[in-house]
């Protein structure tokens, strides 16, 4: 994976072809075998080799090294705080918004989601000169979604697809193109570079305020590099080639390898995709800035993206809380959590979802309360207690059930205690595994 002295890309795939062919038998099953070429910014590809080919090619005295392609897992507020770049502070008035106006900033996340109005690029200037990458276009995603903010966007599944199988396997929505299908990009792209959006409000929460990114006034190469919450490395090294390329002026990813507490797995720098390609951004003047990980419970041992030409920062959960209390009749308080639930200042009876099943539909279905499977004179001015089947579930949607078959409000068991941030029209709190075993005991003494 080192600096190419060829004098075109073309020669380089036909370089790394040559020397694959010599491995696997001739050029077809060489061109076969390649899963991406790495060829503008640095030299190197992947592709799908057997140990024995692996073993002939680190004989070769040109290459630099080897290793195997893995899914690298995404990360995750008031980090503008922390650094004082709040919209008043004379840090953000004279250096993010008006000194790096023009900073083009390559994301490596899930996408982006162009309708956002974090992406207004409204009040800002030409498309700097400088920046020599593409707008893809792709499945609800075309050139026209890029301007003056999103000025790029890539997307790459053929890492994901050879070390996970089809995306269509996966059985979730998904949109082969930039845009968005996960809502983690959209989210780590407004954190970093969001435009001002002005009279902003939760309902139920917080008064009217702005949001903002970062650095709202710069500009977004969005390389769409995950899928389904994992992104390949091969995929990754290959935004790397491109971006560097593209001439971004920072690079910016919050995901990373699969930390093993068992073996407490050490990274050489040398057999990680993520830490090469980032050291040779380091050597075109580009910096690196990714996330330490989610695990900081286990030590310092746990920390990754961590090589010297890395700015590696700590990822933490929210520093605040939305608690939902829920008051049970014996004088039990449960502790939910709920970004903006209306109140019910009264008692109202409960009931579990399984327990008002229509005739002729499956319990399971009714736990989930999804559509049509609720029983409305059973719920009617009622509580209902639902169950989340998956992390990703809609409870919004399993409100919008409740509600519209006249309950008043829903508890949420969430077992994964993911912490939802749904928009609810109804009183809802969503509580964990342990909140919902005492739940679960309060039912049963008041049968």
């Amino acid at each position: 994976m080192g600096k190419h002295s060829l004098p075109d890309s073309k020669m380089v795939i036909s370089s790394n072809h040559e020397m694959l062919a010599s491995i696997v038998g001739n050029i077809d099953e060489a061109r076969q075998a390649t899963i991406h070429h790495y060829h503008k910014s640095f030299r190197g590809f992947s592709a799908r080799l057997t140990p024995k080919h692996v073993d002939q090619i680190k004989k070769i005295d040109s290459v630099v090294s080897i290793f195997e392609s893995e899914l690298l897992e995404l990360h995750t507020t008031r980090s503008w705080d922390f650094m004082d770049a709040t919209s008043n502070s004379i840090f953000s008035k004279f250096s993010v918004q008006e000194k790096y106006d023009n900073v083009i900033i390559g994301h490596f996340d899930s996408g982006v989601w162009p309708e956002s109005p974090s992406f207004n690029p409204e009040g800002l200037g030409p498309v700097p000169s400088r920046f020599r990458g593409e707008c893809e276009a792709g499945e609800q995603f075309s050139v026209w979604n890029c301007n003056r903010k999103i000025i790029g966007a890539r997307y790459y599944y053929q890492g994901y697809e050879e070390d996970n199988g089809p995306l269509a396997a996966n059985g979730n929505r998904y949109f082969l193109s930039p845009r968005d299908d996960f809502g983690h990009g959209s989210h780590t792209a407004s954190t970093a570079a969001g435009s001002l959006v002005n009279s902003y409000k939760i309902p139920n929460v917080l008064e009217t305020q702005t949001a903002r990114g970062g650095s709202p006034n710069a500009r977004l190469a969005v390389y769409k590099v995950c899928w389904f919450n994992l992104c390949s490395s091969a995929d990754v090294f290959k935004a790397f080639d491109d971006a560097i390329d593209d001439n971004v002026d920072i690079i910016t990813i919050s995901a990373g390898p699969k930390f093993d507490k068992s073996s407490m797995k050490k990274y050489s720098y040398v057999e990680d995709m993520f830490t090469v390609g980032a050291f040779h951004a380091f050597m075109r003047g580009i910096l690196t800035c990714a996330s330490a990980g989610n695990l900081g419970e286990f030590g310092a041992s746990s920390v990754v993206n961590s090589a010297p030409w890395v700015v590696t920062v700590a990822a933490s959960y929210d520093d605040r809380n939305f608690p939902t209390l829920v008051e049970l009749g014996n004088g039990v308080t449960l502790e939910g959590f709920s970004i903006n639930s209306n109140q019910i200042n009264d008692f109202t009876g409960l009931i579990a979802a399984i327990s008002a099943a229509m005739f002729g539909v499956p319990i399971e279905a009714a736990r989930y309360c999804k559509r049509n499977a609720l029983d409305s004179e059973l719920i009617e001015g009622k509580i209902v207690i639902c169950t989340m089947e998956s992390w990703d579930d809609d409870t919004a949607d399993m409100a919008s059930v409740v509600s519209d078959g006249g309950g008043v409000g829903m508890i949420v068991i969430d077992p994964n205690d993911q912490k939802p941030t749904d928009d609810y029209d109804i009183h809802v709190s969503v509580i964990n595994s342990q909140e919902a075993k005492t739940l679960h005991n309060y039912l049963i003494s008041t049968r």
